[in-house]
């Protein structure tokens, strides 16, 4: 039969494109977890993330007529982030077309091509939310931007004296000694389990305190190898090992592994605080084959359009400089 554009486009959006995105959750750790609580962005120019402050001083014990501090103080009420746009492609060639006439030629032929689009976009997520994008050009701030010093984040500037509260709360550097048996030797200074003894207790305020930590698979066999060698080895458990991920625990935290996390890091996040917001009209929505004037070819789309916002960095923190090899 020849293709008729209707039917596939109906076919691929109820069945194909429902597959793909539970597929793109389910590539990675944090899109796993991120994705799926990703939450309908309000419509405007810009995303609106409220902001959780360190501390604020109109507060204290007080006696019958003491006066209270009223002192106005500056205040930022949000920061903001750019709004990006994601997409990925199904085309049908011409050629194509003639050549695969036949029923099952062509639900083959349109399973590969969703199934380049589903890859594309898994490759895209993962390599962007490890990465160090500020967000100013055409993606969406990556982590190590976002746990970082010094920079502009959502539109607040630490680089000065100013807003320091809105800086990550542990970053750390391993500059030398950082070989893999160096930090799954306990009398090393390096030691692996200390490295993350000193970020989460860094990172444990009050009741909060991180609820994943995220590295490479070298990393986490380091760890792994320094639990069995003090006979305090422990399995993995919970939603994310269920999901397929590889992870130990370390406090109670679960300590995952993750091959687009960059070589040489482990990321300590707190997922209240962080979250994707998308479009409600642009969140993987599908739009039907259509053939361009200019091309022999079928070509439907899949759009995104969201951000990830953080709403306190403090809460974050980041090792570097860990062993990329065995």
């Amino acid at each position: 039969m020849s293709l008729n554009y209707d039917n596939l486009s109906a076919l691929t959006k109820n069945q194909y494109i429902p597959l793909l995105v539970d597929n793109i959750f389910k590539s990675n750790v944090l899109t796993d977890r991120l994705l799926r609580k990703s939450k309908a962005g309000a419509s405007g120019m810009k995303v609106l993330q409220p902001v959780e402050y360190a501390k604020n001083t109109s507060h204290g014990f007080y006696s019958s007529y003491d006066v209270l501090n009223t002192a106005p103080e500056e205040i930022i009420s949000d920061a903001e982030f750019e709004w990006k746009q994601m997409y990925a492609t199904i085309s049908i060639s011409g050629r194509e077309e003639a050549l695969n006439d036949g029923a099952e030629r062509v639900i083959d032929l349109l399973e590969a091509k969703v199934k380049n689009a589903e890859k594309s976009m898994m490759s895209l997520f993962g390599d962007t939310m490890y990465g160090t994008s500020n967000g100013s050009g055409s993606t969406f701030v990556g982590l190590q931007h976002i746990i970082s010093t010094g920079r502009s984040l959502g539109g607040i500037d630490t680089s000065g004296s100013n807003y320091t509260w809105w800086d990550a709360g542990y970053v750390s550097a391993l500059s030398s000694g950082n070989s893999y048996a160096n930090i799954t030797d306990s009398t090393h200074a390096n030691f692996i389990q200390d490295q993350l003894r000193k970020a989460v207790t860094a990172l444990t305020i009050g009741n909060q305190r991180p609820t994943v930590i995220i590295t490479t698979p070298i990393v986490l066999d380091a760890l792994e190898e320094s639990m069995v060698a003090q006979k305090r080895f422990q399995a993995a458990a919970g939603s994310t090992a269920d999901a397929g991920f590889r992870q130990l625990t370390f406090r109670d935290i679960p300590v995952i592994s993750d091959d687009h996390c960059p070589a040489g890091m482990m990321f300590f996040l707190n997922e209240n605080y962080i979250q994707f917001r998308h479009h409600r009209k642009r969140n993987f929505t599908f739009e039907p084959f259509q053939k361009p004037i200019n091309q022999d070819a079928r070509v439907a789309k899949i759009l995104w359009l969201g951000a990830l916002t953080c709403s306190a960095p403090r809460y974050f923190g980041k090792i570097t400089g860990l062993p990329t090899s065995y």
